[in-house]
């Protein structure tokens, strides 16, 4: 039998995001706020006999495009059947469907973004589906081009106000109100009434507040050394994101389970530019939180599982290795986390077929094939 590595895989969901993301509807925030009221009635008449969780449905049925290929899918599955249960039931709510940025109280959100953002919280990944994520597209997207972190900090700088940017401002509101908002989203609440609660009176300095105390616990935000450093360690120390930094080609085995040496300076700049972001906005003040609340993920064990489930026995031994000489690290994982890892990891090893990927490939080259015959005679005829 042929075994598949998850890097593989990724590369090609990747590409086939590119061609089945939906457009960005433009909606009133108070009009998808109804919606969503509307779309959490039927999950929970839907759930009654289904027995899903009817937050999990309604958060998932908004994903599309890049937050809705089979990876995304194996982590946070989305019901097909719950889709087609409410588009025969109220086929208007499909504009939740890709979701773009929406004017709130609290600013401009990339909304589809939030939602999904949400429902990796909601999950248990609080890191992997918000900040940590955009931290890593954001080296991924100056990776090479400075030789430090200091060199790293200058290129991304401005990069919350930039439109070219991979973590740009609607993407940065999207993170933290994802973040606090899902502390906040508790079995049987309505998403819509948290959300609306949420941006009723949100300001920057209580958005930043609440999202470092919930991330990073209690911390001075006026040491900025002791602060990035708070904020990269937090990130490359979560289990959600060891594995995607790992499928990302960012996470290594060649020297024990460690960051690879040319991301580590990118990653390290990306986190320290968010880190200053948000020392900025509460004036770099002492923040108060606990560690019992904070939302990050420590599933060692299931990440291993995982990662021994894709065929991966060298990286499984890593993980492990590196937990026993840490003694910084927590090896508790709550059940929900354990079971996101273990369900991706058997729907990679059962759900994928050689036979499909071949022609999904053909299919692609086909259709670029011709994209690029049409252009040819496009131009041609112009002349």
């Amino acid at each position: 039998m042929k075994t598949f590595r998850l890097p593989g895989l990724l590369a090609v969901f990747a590409m086939l995001a590119v061609f089945v993301t939906l457009p960005a509807h433009a909606e009133d925030y108070d009009t998808v706020l109804d919606g969503l009221g509307r779309l959490q009635s039927l999950a929970e008449s839907y759930a009654a006999e289904s027995g899903d969780d009817p937050i999990e449905l309604t958060l998932s049925y908004t994903r599309s495009g890049t937050y809705n290929t089979t990876v995304w899918s194996m982590v946070a599955p989305r019901s097909q059947e719950f889709v087609d249960y409410v588009d025969g039931q109220d086929p208007s709510l499909n504009s939740l469907i890709g979701l773009g940025s929406i004017e709130t109280p609290g600013g401009s959100v990339d909304f589809g973004h939030m939602l999904a953002s949400l429902d990796l919280v909601y999950r248990g990944l609080p890191i992997t589906g918000s900040w940590g994520g955009d931290c890593m597209e954001l080296a991924r997207q100056h990776l090479g081009n400075a030789s430090d972190a200091d060199g790293y900090v200058s290129l991304m700088a401005g990069s919350f106000d930039s439109s070219d940017s991979m973590f740009g401002g609607d993407d940065l509101r999207a993170d933290l109100d994802s973040v606090v908002i899902g502390a906040q989203l508790t079995e049987g609440a309505s998403v819509a009434e948290t959300i609306r609660s949420y941006y009723s009176s949100i300001t920057e300095y209580d958005r930043a507040y609440q999202f470092i105390a919930l991330s990073f616990g209690d911390v001075n935000t006026g040491d900025s050394s002791a602060f990035r450093q708070t904020v990269y360690e937090t990130l490359t120390r979560d289990t959600g994101m060891q594995l995607l930094l790992y499928v990302n080609g960012m996470m290594s085995v060649a020297d024990g389970w460690t960051i690879t040496a040319d991301a580590a300076p990118a990653l390290q700049g990306a986190s320290y530019v968010f880190a200053d972001y948000l020392a900025g906005a509460v004036d770099g003040a002492r923040v108060s939180g606990s560690g019992d609340t904070r939302m990050v993920t420590m599933a060692v064990q299931a990440l291993a599982d995982a990662l021994a489930g894709i065929g991966d026995s060298d990286a499984a031994s890593a993980v492990l290795n590196s937990q026993d000489s840490s003694s910084g690290s927590s090896s508790a994982s709550s059940g929900s986390v354990s079971e996101v890892f273990s369900g991706a990891a058997s729907s990679i090893q059962s759900g994928f077929d050689l036979q499909i990927y071949e022609t999904v490939l053909l299919i692609l080259g086909a259709v670029a094939l011709l994209v690029l015959l049409l252009s040819i005679v496009m131009l041609i005829r112009r002349r």
